[in-house]
């Protein structure tokens, strides 16, 4: 696979590191002239250097506009969403699609093994109904609280209240 093997060897194509640093390919090669950024070798650059470069360029880039004007923010938001992109790609964080994806494996996983489970404990229908009710409500818990944590998750916020 094309994308790891650029892992392996540290070093991305121009295309991906436009892309990873939200840039076009005739900027990344502008920052790479004026010295910004490492020179690609053989149209590829090192993935961390450059990345490492331009977000000193950035922060030198936010100083002066700081300085300059007052909407410095973007420079910000801007180094804050290249940090995101390298820390996805890094597998340090997981797309939201992916945790709601697993959330519903497992709860429906959960569900299958647990139903009829009162049935095989009592062959008092009541008593069985009542296993069964109990572990049902304990599932609809489960997938309640996922419902209320995981807009928190989405916006960046440690649902379970820990520091990171």
């Amino acid at each position: 696979m094309n994308n790891q093997n650029e892992t392996n060897t540290g070093m991305v194509g121009a295309g991906q590191m436009a892309k990873l640093l939200m840039l076009t390919p005739e900027r990344l090669r502008q920052l790479a002239k004026e010295g910004a950024i490492p020179v690609a070798e053989r149209g590829r650059y090192p993935l961390v250097q450059t990345i490492q470069a331009y977000l000193e360029w950035l922060r030198d880039d936010g100083r002066r506009a700081a300085q300059s004007r007052p909407n410095a923010s973007l420079a910000s938001a801007r180094e804050k969403e290249i940090r995101l992109r390298l820390a996805q790609r890094e597998a340090q964080i997981i797309d939201a699609i992916d945790v709601e994806a697993f959330h519903s494996f497992s709860s429906s996983l959960y569900r299958g093994q647990l139903a009829g489970l009162g049935g095989s404990v009592s062959r008092d229908p009541i008593i069985a109904g009542q296993i069964d009710a109990a572990l049902t409500a304990a599932l609809d818990r489960f997938d309640s609280r996922f419902a209320e944590a995981f807009p928190k998750l989405k916006r960046g916020i440690d649902p379970l209240g820990r520091r990171g």
